[in-house]
């Protein structure tokens, strides 16, 4: 007896696979190979040896081996039927089948014979067990009945003219499948994920020959290693070999981490035998070099990498593995899965190194309510009378898988008095076990990066990540990258352009890192954010040069409005004070050196009072509450950043020049302010200033001093008739934000040519009518926006960096283009970098064939009415959304093979010429009357997930069963249409569907008509 064994095997006589073959037809060849190849791939495997065949029963150790496997692979050769031992092995694998309760399954491989001959249909094995029946021995009929019952399994038909390799490989993938060899364990309390697992699978595209690599990130206790392990047990059975490195943060600390973890893939992977020569890192990169993974499709997932060397030796490169190959990293760093890009003004750019990223967002309420009711409650959903308070505590852990496990799991069969305190604490910081997953990424940050993160944490979630900005920069800590490794390690996120976004884990764990400071003392922290407890340390006089930020949040009462002077004489080092309606009394020279940064409201006030005169530190002011208009800036030279967006300001004093370090200046939303004063061209400084929805009707010609301002924002503002001259002027000026500004109109200059850094340009809403033609010098311009410019019938020639374009020469139904067809010349100027076009509401009846070229091209969006013809489209689309279009002439979307969204809305047309096997995960068809679209739903349609056609007319039957994936189906007022094969496939096809509807009955002719109007 021979057996296979890995670590996996155990001391008994327990194996996976049981191989029955005829020893003089195979055993040194195609079964010797088969046994190592199972053996290599870790299964556990019987061979038998004929030295057992002793006596004319099955008995001991090979009755033992046969009853305690869970696969049987009989080869059935030439002379398979000559041997009673085979047949009584194959007798009894029938038997133990069929009292397994399916457990137990028989895989056949017919080398060289056909079922026909093991279903007795032949000669071949007939006549030997004929010549067996003719010596009265009596166990032929068993035999005749297994083989007749195995011949009708289907198994593996080789040909003597075949390769055996692909053979061998086949049935090692199939067995190792179906004993789930690379199952990763997971808990049974997933809740949620169907979504997100069905995403990423789509990304990963299994059916591709090409090698996807797919990062997987999030922040710590998301979920990021529970959805990999989901994926790779979904996928494993579509790869040749698979490996699952777990936790490769930690493995690679270790002595020789790196080369370990080497060795456990290449060993997973190639077998025990390839790893012997691996001594150093360099060794298995020198070997993956050489190919050895090249001829594999592979399944790789890389779980928790914080190292990009980490990344690089396990999987450097897309050629050490073979066509079709899927590699998954999953991590909290997104920057381990970029490279530096191209330079720019602001340096070495990143970008994803061509890895596709999938972030994992917190869970839905619901979703979240449920899997902590599991841990809590083994249920899934609470108790009537815990229901609010389970609210309560899945509200405050923010929907966090691992914060509900470990917290649902601790208060489990615990009294109420628990909960109510847990509630509490969980209000203060995170559990424990939450606590220590997201201090893996706090504790990679340097020193400056702390700080900012912190400073977000108690004071700025939710707020405008210009406010503070100034004041990092001031205190060194360097906010560009600060901020962007907090994004990367999914510690914040930047939503809505500026605003910073951040966990309530998150910020309870950087509030309790505060805490941990000092716990009993909050004198004696860095930050304090709670105004009850910042309040008491004023009124008591106990401030310390430990305290960097305080807030006192909104002041009702007059006595704690009023803030004297010796009240703050302990606060040497704060950099940032908050304090709504605060009033400073007393001499304040040579107090509050550091601070550097003031949100103040004061509802009268009508110039800077010499308290914060006194203030030299001080970069930013921020004022969301004045209502009038300021006399004087007093003399705060070191200001940086004023905001005073307030409805009630009036007028800006003349002073506002002698500001001369400012760099921020944000009027928006100060809609009386109808004038800027001449001295802001004193602002040499200036960086960035925000007009939008002021009521200033012309901006003053100095302002094309400002040599330093990068970006203008004016939007909405209605007193703007024509862009000022001196605009050409700020030749650093990156962005320009015009939109909405609906009186602006005429021409815009030659001369606006000149801004040479201009990346954004927004002219959207307005009435300009004509571009100039030195647009194509604007080398660094990616965006701009002109959606729309009813006036606007032509774009000149366009740089070659833009990759977005945005354009509707007109505006709804209230304007009307006496244009019949694109300018071939502008279409035609369109750089090929674009990656999205959108063309809406005009009278076009044409696109120029031209259009093809741009061969970075995503999303194309057309509504118009007139277009009676459609060319072939950029192969590079995955968005096709099309309206209104009547076209006699059937386009040609043979080509689009990336194609992913497609939607039809009031479109005409007739059947499709070229019909595409696209990647489609969305079609969608709305009042709209097709003539002949069989063929397009006879398409297998493998990935489509949601269909939905509503008030259409479509061809003759239409028939679901082919869309193997469909999840989500719409019908209304479908005609003409098979409504029951409709139901049928969807009743079949759809039962994992979460959102699928019932088709609703063909229209009474009242729809009907009214159908026929709208399409």
């Amino acid at each position: 007896m021979e057996k296979g064994t890995n670590s996996r095997a155990s001391s008994g006589p327990s194996y996976e696979v049981f191989l029955s073959f005829r020893g003089a037809d195979t055993r040194h060849q195609f079964t010797d190979c088969l046994y190592h190849g199972m053996v290599d791939a870790g299964i556990i495997v019987f061979r038998d040896n004929e030295s057992l065949h002793v006596g004319k029963e099955i008995g001991g150790e090979l009755l033992q081996a046969i009853q305690n496997s869970e696969i049987y692979v009989p080869i059935f050769s030439k002379n398979y039927a000559s041997s009673r031992w085979c047949l009584r092995e194959l007798a009894h694998m029938v038997d133990c089948t069929s009292k397994s309760n399916g457990n137990k399954e028989i895989l056949p491989i017919f080398l060289d014979v056909e079922p026909e001959d093991v279903k007795l249909k032949t000669n071949l094995y007939r006549q030997t067990l004929s010549k067996r029946q003719k010596t009265s021995c009596p166990e032929v009929e068993s035999w005749e009945k297994a083989l007749t019952e195995v011949g009708r399994i289907k198994g593996w038909n080789w040909k003597k003219d075949q390769g055996q390799g692909d053979l061998i490989h086949s049935v090692i993938r199939t067995v190792s499948a179906k004993l789930k060899m690379t199952h990763e364990n997971v808990t049974e309390h997933l809740v949620g994920i169907g979504d997100r697992v069905d995403a990423i699978i789509k990304m990963l595209d299994v059916g591709s020959d090409s090698v996807r690599f797919l990062g997987i990130h999030g922040m710590g206790g998301v979920g990021k290693t529970t959805l990999a392990k989901v994926i790779f047990n979904e996928l494993s059975s579509y790869f040749d070999r698979c490996c699952f490195l777990a936790d490769v943060r930690e493995s690679s600390k270790d002595n020789n981490g790196k080369v370990k973890l080497q060795k456990q893939l290449l060993s997973n992977l190639l077998g025990s035998h390839s790893v012997d020569q691996i001594d150093h890192v360099n060794d298995g990169i020198n070997m993956m070099n050489k190919g050895v993974l090249t001829k594999k499709k592979v399944l790789i997932v890389l779980d928790d990498v914080d190292d990009k060397e980490q990344f690089k030796t396990l999987a450097g490169k897309y050629n050490w593995f073979g066509s079709g190959s899927g590699i998954i990293v999953t991590t909290r760093d997104q920057s381990v899965l970029m490279i530096e890009g191209e330079a720019t003004s602001e340096g070495l750019v990143k970008k994803f190194a061509n890895i596709l990223t999938y972030d994992v967002q917190e869970m839905e309420f619901g979703h979240a309510l449920k899997l902590f009711s599991r841990h809590a409650f083994r249920r899934d959903s609470p108790p009537d009378h815990c229901v609010s308070l389970s609210k309560d505590i899945v509200h405050t852990l923010g929907n966090l898988p691992l914060a509900l496990e470990i917290t649902g799991s601790s208060l489990n069969s615990k009294p109420e008095a628990l909960w109510v305190d847990t509630l509490k604490k969980l209000q203060e910081a995170p559990p424990m076990g939450v606590q220590r997953k997201l201090m893996i990424s706090y504790e990679r940050l340097d020193y400056a990066q702390r700080q900012v993160f912190l400073d977000i944490a108690c004071l700025f979630v939710y707020r405008d990540k210009r406010y503070p900005f100034y004041v990092w920069d001031a205190c060194g800590y360097y906010p560009h990258d600060a901020l962007e490794v907090l994004v990367l390690t999914s510690l914040i996120k930047i939503e809505d352009g500026n605003t910073i976004w951040m966990h309530d884990q998150v910020r309870d764990l950087g509030r309790e890192i505060v805490r941990q400071e000092n716990f009993n003392d909050p004198c004696e922290r860095s930050r304090v954010w709670n105004p009850e407890e910042a309040l008491s340390i004023m009124k008591r006089k106990e401030g310390s040069t430990k305290i960097e930020a305080l807030s006192l949040g909104w002041l009702d009462d007059d006595e704690d409005r009023i803030q004297k002077h010796d009240e703050f004489a302990n606060l040497r080092n704060v950099r940032f004070l908050e304090g709504d309606g605060l009033i400073l009394v007393g001499d304040f020279n040579n107090l509050l050196s550091n601070l550097r940064w003031l949100s103040w409201s004061c509802v009268s006030l009508l110039e800077l009072p010499k308290e914060i005169e006194c203030l030299h530190a001080l970069i930013e002011i921020v004022t969301p509450h004045w209502r009038y208009g300021l006399r004087t800036c007093g003399n705060l030279q070191s200001l940086w950043t004023f905001d005073v967006p307030n409805e009630k300001i009036r007028k800006l004093p003349y002073c506002l020049g002698e500001i001369v370090k400012m760099r921020r200046l944000d009027l928006s939303k100060c809609t009386n302010i109808k004038e800027l004063p001449d001295s802001i061209g004193k602002l040499q400084s200036l960086v960035e200033l925000d007009l939008s929805w002021t009521s200033v009707g012309h901006l003053p010609d100095s302002i094309g001093n400002l040599k330093q301002l990068k970006v203008l924002r004016m939007s909405c503002i209605s007193g703007i008739r024509k862009l000022p001259s001196a605009i050409v002027l700020l030749e650093k000026l990156e962005e320009l934000d015009a939109s909405h500004c609906y009186n602006l109109t005429g021409e815009i200059p030659e001369e606006f040519g000149r801004l040479s850094c201009l990346r954004i340009l927004d002219l959207s809403n307005t009435h300009v009518c004509r571009l100039p033609t030195t647009m194509s010098r604007l080398s660094n311009l990616q965006i701009l926006k002109l959606d729309p410019c009813p006036e606007l019938k032509q774009l000149p020639v366009l740089p070659p960096s833009l990759t977005y374009l945005s354009w509707a020469p007109t505006n709804g139904w209230n304007y009307f283009l006496s244009l019949t067809t694109y300018e071939q010349e502008t279409v035609a100027a369109l750089p090929t970098g674009i990656g999205a076009l959108s063309q809406q509401e005009t009278f076009v009846t044409a696109l120029p064939r031209s259009i093809s070229t741009l061969s970075q091209l995503e999303t194309l969006t057309l509504s118009c009415k007139n277009m009676q013809f459609l060319p072939q489209l950029p192969s590079s689309l995955r968005e096709l959304r099309l309206r209104d279009l009547a076209m006699a002439q059937s386009p040609d979307f043979s080509n689009l093979k990336k194609l992913s969204i497609l939607t039809f809305f009031g479109c005409s047309m007739p059947e499709f010429p070229g019909i595409f096997d696209a990647e489609l995960d969305v079609l969608g068809m709305e009042f709209c009357k097709f003539r002949k679209l069989d063929a397009l739903f006879q398409l297998e349609m493998k990935r489509l997930r949601s269909l939905k056609m509503s008030w259409c007319f479509l061809p003759e039957e239409l028939d679901l069963s082919r869309m193997k994936n469909l999840q989500d189906f719409h019908g209304e007022y479908v005609r003409p249409i098979e409504i029951e094969k409709v139901m049928e496939a969807q009743n079949s096809k759809l039962s994992k569907a979460k959102n699928s509807e019932t088709v609703r009955a063909p229209p009474t002719r009242d729809h009907e008509e009214h159908c026929k109007d709208a399409v």
